[in-house]
């Protein structure tokens, strides 16, 4: 009787959850298909609209689910194949592995995952190119966007892969970087991720050559206790840095985190909201961000019958169509006429950096105009030399250029350094990112390898932070003599009054090992106080550190060398902070120059 009874229960069981399939299964398909697929071994689901036909390319919306959630549960609460069945666009939706992840997290808090051709953004990237070898996808329109942990790899998508995405949104997401390693992913859920313009470089860097503004939209409820609030702020504020750079390469005010418009919104029957807009020098929405008063951790909008979605807030999947469709025949700045009133924009190939021989750079514009510039680090006027011909460029120098129109409109003065080196008897060592970073002088004051900071947090403090720069000396030869050497820096960011620098030397490691530690802060070294400096006196610039011939012999006979950096300011109520760029810039990372004989 008993075993009966539990039989009963088991069919009831399953006739009530093969009724509740069939109701998702009928609003996840919609008319279309939703079909599963395989690429780099994980899985994913495609809905492909009814419409959709081989002759007419499509958008393509990809969509990053939360934690825990799958394709089928995140197509149910975004419903965003009832949208693209009705606008004809193809979704993809990537599903993460609990082998990769136990609560099926996109690992967006992992270095690993972080970067251009590895880890996961490479998994979905390659997703997109499978489907674009399947399916007639309109380039110019492929979009992502995500939830959470979804939302976070939306970020690094827009960060890593700007050719391939147009746009993004985020939803409950956070900035790029925002954690290197679980324990600070934590920390940056509860009460944000590092300074947001940091991170902005950071994300402009990782675009490469791929630089392009990244269209960017953002939820977020104000009752988020998983992914607190000030996370969709940094990410509009990590977006306003990177979109400023990479309209042509340096802080131009094309954009910032002041929002140029804001609306109150209502649902009917549900959550107010508040809209802002933000728009670049030219009136072109860029940036939008809806903050949703009393919403959790949650989608906005959707059904209930997915996960994490909040019937009752503005409709996000309606929304960002909308949004990513915006840029749809509007002006892009980056394209070749940028519209009136916008200035020409000019660019140097190759870029500035360290050649073994001489280089020829050209100038050109996005458009007819007149270039100035001068190879001597002077600052170029209508006096100097114009530019018709390739510039040969023999020695060292800094090449300073703008363009201006026949409408008189000017761009922003631009820089590119050349540093011609000899070949044969110079070696450049770059510095070693992942060991590179600062510490502070007390654990609360932290340490990371992601920044590189000297001088002081304010309160009154001094020399509160301290950067370590790591170096594998192992490819020179103990046989050779060393003629000179330089520790040569860029300088990144300034804040503050912080003048100069001084550097103390340490043979193989401060601490117990290369590896970042607190310790390296205070460790004795083997020569300190060796070298003082100016600090640089723009972004990007750098300084040499000449260093005396006394070492020369520890760099040739040993492996590994570390120097630490610090700054003797002078202690006020703000703090006063310069960073320099880490050994993961291609371009400007720290270098140990050597020269033999």
């Amino acid at each position: 009787m008993i075993q009966t009874k539990n039989m009963l229960k088991v069919i009831r069981s399953l006739i009530i959850i093969g009724i509740f399939h069939l109701l998702i299964t009928s609003t996840v398909f919609g008319e279309g298909t939703f079909t599963s697929h395989s690429y780099g071994g994980k899985t994913y689901k495609l809905y492909v609209p009814s419409s959709y036909h081989t002759s007419e390319p499509v958008s393509l919306v990809v969509m990053l689910h939360g934690c825990t959630q799958d394709a089928n549960q995140f197509a149910a609460g975004t419903e965003m194949n009832t949208i693209a069945e009705r606008e004809s666009f193809i979704v993809l939706y990537p599903e993460q592995t609990s082998s990769a992840n136990s609560s099926r997290c996109w690992n967006w808090f992992e270095t690993g995952h972080q970067a251009r051709g590895s880890g996961e953004p490479a998994v979905i990237a390659g997703m997109v190119q499978q489907v674009k070898n399947n399916f007639a996808i309109d380039s110019d329109n492929v979009f992502v966007t995500g939830l959470s942990a979804g939302g976070a790899m939306s970020v690094i998508m827009g960060a890593t892969y700007p050719d391939v995405f147009s746009a993004i949104g985020v939803a409950a997401g956070l900035e790029y970087k925002a954690a290197t390693n679980s324990i600070q992913a934590f920390t940056a859920m509860s009460s944000g991720g590092p300074n947001p313009k940091t991170q902005g470089t950071l994300a402009y860097n990782a675009m490469g050559q791929y630089k392009q503004v990244m269209p960017t939209i953002v939820f977020h409820g104000t009752s988020d206790y998983t992914v607190q609030p000030i996370n969709g702020d940094q990410v509009i504020s990590q977006w306003a840095k990177t979109n400023d750079l990479a309209y042509g390469g340096v802080e131009n005010t094309y954009i910032n985190d002041t929002p140029n418009q804001t609306k109150q919104g209502q649902v009917s029957g549900g959550r107010s909201y508040t809209n802002y807009i933000y728009q670049d020098k030219y009136g072109i929405t860029i940036l939008e961000k809806y903050l949703v008063n009393g919403m959790g951790h949650a989608w906005s909008g959707g059904s209930t019958q997915g996960s994490y979605t909040d019937p009752n807030g503005p409709n996000a999947s309606e929304l960002m169509w909308q949004f990513f469709m915006q840029e749809r025949g509007e002006q892009d700045p980056n394209e070749d006429d940028p519209g009136e009133g916008a200035p020409p924009m000019t660019t140097a190939s190759p870029n500035g950096g360290t050649y073994t021989s001489p280089v020829s750079v050209t100038l050109q514009t996005n458009r007819e105009a007149k270039t100035y510039y001068t190879v001597d680090g002077t600052t170029p006027d209508e006096n100097s030399p114009v530019y018709s011909e390739p510039i040969f460029i023999e020695n060292s120098s800094t090449l300073r250029f703008y363009s201006v129109d026949s409408n008189g409109l000017s761009e922003e003065l631009r820089s590119e350094d050349y540093m011609i080196t000899e070949a044969a008897n110079e070696v450049i060592l770059s510095s070693i990112a992942q060991e590179d970073g600062f510490v502070g002088r007390f654990s609360a004051d932290g340490l990371s390898t992601s920044i590189l900071k000297v001088g002081d947090k304010g309160m009154y403090n001094t020399d509160t932070y301290r950067t370590i720069l790591s170096f594998d000396t192992s490819s020179l030869s103990s046989t050779h003599t060393l003629k000179g050497a330089k520790l040569r820096v860029y300088r990144k960011a300034l804040q503050g009054n912080v003048q100069t620098m001084d550097v103390d030397m340490k043979v193989n490691a401060f601490g117990t090992s290369s590896s970042l530690e607190s310790i390296d802060y205070s460790s004795a070294a083997t020569y300190s106080n060796l070298l003082t400096a100016q600090v640089p006196s723009q972004d990007h610039q750098f300084v040499d550190f000449e260093l005396p011939s006394h070492v020369l012999k520890e760099i040739a006979s040993n492996n590994k060398l570390q120097f630490r950096i610090k700054s003797a300011t002078t202690a006020s109520f703000t703090s006063n902070v310069l960073e320099i760029h880490g050994g993961e810039h291609a371009d400007y990372a720290p270098q140990l120059i050597v020269i033999k004989d």
